[in-house]
């Protein structure tokens, strides 16, 4: 209850209480000298009761006694009060002399439960600041490494290609004109991936609602990708309704080609189901395959930028590891949503997306 109290009502108290014990203290001793005095023969009543006012020793005696309880009561409620104030304090400018220096990772302590409400909530603010800046600082250096990671791949191949040609070792002939503009191609999707990410996480990415017909994207979606999952002995299976929502129909074709092209990468020659379903929270479109599926280990940061589930894996079917964070961040921008979860029927992943209901119309 006393750390709801705020700092001045806290001081204001703590003055009230000195003064109260104080006077308590005042007239405690005073009785208690004279009637000592009085039992001890060293005054009498009538000496009390006469009109000499003169100061003698036993008015001493009570005023030292006055004096030094209190002088001890307010350095026990001062000592109390510093507790709840100055230590807390104390231990808030340490931790951000701290930060400053570049130790990120200390934290103000409080170790009084009982410090009032405005020192809690600063020193709890000031952790969540601390906490958000380390993050941030540790997810800079993540990206930067990753970001580098990702371009040097094709800048290597493009400089030696080109330096190649330069040197007469390689012949400028289509096929490799087609390889290099592969590489230009992958910098191109790595740099907009980048940038959505960016606009995204600065809740600056724009999107041009319009009611969109899922299944109608969902086709051409799967038609322009049908060669491709013919490579990789895909069956697509389909059960879509003539549903419609408000959504960024550019995006939305992203989403799409960006699951459809994980697939393709990862799962097994086999089903890949699409379908949508109308439930209580909204509009749920889902896209199943037969497998491998992705261990529990892996599932709760495949959404983050960068992260793949093995290195070479990633590498070796062309992905940067930005697809399904990019694809995060889109449903977020229109207030839904994507989870992961085994497929029950298929037996291997199974991907949902949620709209949710604002973002829902009937066609």
């Amino acid at each position: 209850m006393k750390n709801n109290i705020g700092i001045s009502r806290q001081l204001i108290i703590t003055m009230a209480k000195v003064s109260l014990l104080t006077t308590c203290f005042s007239l405690i001793f005073g009785y208690l000298t004279y009637f000592v005095a009085i039992e001890f023969k060293l005054v009498s009543l009538e000496q009390l009761n006469s009109e000499d006012w003169s100061f003698n020793l036993i008015d001493l005696i009570w005023i030292l006694l006055v004096t030094l309880c209190g002088s001890l009561t307010s350095v026990y409620l001062g000592l109390k009060l510093a507790q709840r104030f100055i230590a807390p304090l104390n231990s808030l400018a340490i931790a951000a002399r701290e930060i400053s220096l570049g130790n990120l990772s200390v934290r103000a302590q409080l170790d009084n439960p009982s410090s009032v409400a405005e020192i809690t909530k600063m020193i709890n603010d000031f952790n969540r600041m601390a906490e958000k800046l380390e993050i941030s600082v540790n997810n800079a250096s993540i990206w930067n490494a990753a970001i580098a990671h990702e371009l040097r791949t094709p800048v290597t191949i493009l400089q030696g290609r080109l330096q190649g040609v330069l040197d007469d070792i390689f012949t400028p002939d289509k096929a490799l004109l087609k390889n290099l503009l592969n590489q230009v191609e992958q910098l191109s999707f790595l740099i907009e991936d980048l940038r959505t990410l960016s606009l995204a996480d600065n809740q600056q990415l724009r999107l041009n609602l319009e009611s969109v017909c899922l299944s109608d994207v969902i086709t051409q979606s799967v038609n322009l990708l049908q060669d491709r999952f013919d490579q990789a002995k895909l069956v697509i299976e389909t059960n879509l309704s003539d549903q419609a929502c408000f959504f960024d129909r550019q995006r939305l074709e992203q989403i799409l080609i960006a699951l459809f092209e994980n697939e393709i990468r990862y799962a097994q020659a086999g089903i890949l189901r699409i379908s949508t379903q109308k439930k209580s929270e909204g509009l749920v479109l889902t896209i199943e395959d037969q497998g491998p599926g992705i261990a529990d280990q892996h599932i709760p940061f495949i959404f983050d930028a960068f992260y793949r589930l093995e290195e070479s894996r990633g590498k070796k079917n062309g992905g940067s590891g930005l697809g399904l964070s990019v694809v995060n961040a889109i449903m977020i921008a229109h207030e839904g949503r994507i989870e992961y979860s085994k497929s029950q029927a298929l037996g291997g992943s199974c991907f949902s997306i949620l709209f949710k209901p604002d973002n829902l119309n009937k066609i």
